[in-house]
């Protein structure tokens, strides 16, 4: 075996000495986001897909200890490796900042309370990654955190931990007393406990796992991982005014180019993405979907001009009444701001909008020959479809 050979062949890419057939890594779309025994067997094929899965622990722990100089490698136990790397706990392109540190209104409970952490909206599924070297110190399902990881490190000769909440029971993906690696992929954004949209909560406690959280933002702009704003007390940043969004702006450059779809592999226009952001900043409690195949049928969304938004909601599950009552606030702003988003038209509860026949309103919604305008989806009672334009 020829380990250079080996090595080019797996990664593969425009010089790879196989391009393009049989695929290496660089030429699998949204390789990066994947986990890593996923994207081994989507360039191997094994006939026992799990396989590198299965072995990815004992892999860390030989990279370990080649790259560490005899430290020790990872596993269970032990106290947390001292480490100075720190890194955003989400693959980058995936994510929107919707809800900073600091005092605001509960979008469930109503009231006026402490935020801990920094809200990361993300499509459900996002690879979670550890912020550092540590160990992993609560990897539970309880609670108004839902799935909640704490893990605790050893920076700069302090201890401190970081948490990352709301994930499924499904995607925890370590367990207490596990050592992991800064960067490593521990869990899968989710929408579970007190949440009403898929997001990351993220923590940082000076301290340890019971310490009292600071401004994750702040944490992480001070050890080089990101170029967030943080939040300040009384300033509009540290309460989120829940039904209060500010007018959005208009995306620059040329809204037809094609970019990464945060919500799939596939890709959307540019304005989409902009539509897309400004919404979810205004909006935090949505979950999306846009880029889809879609084959036979006449739709935008393999074009990248088309998403569906849910509310807290499931496909093909009618809002409940709080729910309802957010959709109509997401779409009647995306009407309202219609020229600026660069919003064609709109779908919701039986009816459709157009920004060309503006003058007549809602009306009804008969199905555009490809779905059944009575059924819950085909309807769009369950979700929000909305379309931008081209050119």
């Amino acid at each position: 075996m020829d380990p250079t050979y080996q090595a080019r062949a797996f990664f593969g890419g425009p010089t790879g000495p196989n391009y393009s057939s049989p695929r290496g890594l660089l030429d699998i779309p949204g390789w990066q986001q994947m986990d890593p025994g996923a994207a081994a067997q989507a360039v191997e094929v094994s006939a026992y897909p799990d396989r590198y899965r299965n072995y990815e622990p004992v892999a860390e722990s030989i990279l370990t200890a080649l790259t560490r100089g005899g430290g020790p490698g990872l596993g269970a136990g032990g106290a947390a490796s001292a480490s100075s790397r720190v890194v955003f706990p989400l693959p980058e392109g995936t994510w929107v900042l919707t809800s900073p540190f600091g005092m605001r209104t509960h979008p469930i409970t109503g009231e006026q309370k402490l935020h801990t952490g920094t809200d990361f909206a993300a499509p459900d599924g996002t690879p979670i990654l550890a912020a550092a070297d540590g160990v992993v110190t609560v990897a539970e399902f309880s609670g108004g955190y839902g799935g909640l990881i704490v893990v605790e490190h050893t920076i700069d000769g302090q201890t401190v931990a970081t948490a990352y909440a709301h994930m499924w029971q499904h995607g925890i993906h370590v367990h207490a007393g596990d050592r992991v690696m800064a960067g490593q992929h521990i869990g899968d954004v989710g929408s579970s406990g007190m949440s009403t949209g898929a997001h990351l909560h993220f923590e940082v406690r000076p301290g340890g796992t019971g310490g009292e959280a600071i401004d994750a933002a702040a944490w992480l702009n001070q050890h080089g991982a990101a170029d967030l704003p943080t939040a300040t007390s009384g300033s509009p940043a540290a309460c989120n005014t829940a039904g209060t969004p500010g007018a959005p702006s208009g995306v620059d450059g040329d809204p037809d180019r094609l970019v990464d779809d945060p919500t799939s592999s596939g890709k959307i226009t540019a304005r989409m993405l902009h539509l897309y952001q400004q919404t979810l900043a205004a909006f935090p409690d949505t979950g999306w979907g846009c880029y889809s195949p879609r084959p036979g049928t006449k739709s935008e969304h393999p074009l990248g001009r088309a998403c569906d938004i849910t509310f807290g909601n499931r496909i093909g599950q009618r809002p409940t009444p709080a729910q309802l009552d957010a959709g109509w606030k997401v779409t009647n702003w995306m009407k309202d701001n219609a020229d600026v988003l660069g919003v064609e038209y709109l779908i919701w509860q039986g009816k459709i909008w157009s920004l060309g026949r503006d003058a007549d309103g809602w009306r009804p919604y008969n199905g555009g020959g490809m779905h059944d305008p009575a059924s819950i989806t085909g309807g769009h009672y369950d979700h929000l479809h909305v379309t931008v334009k081209a050119g």
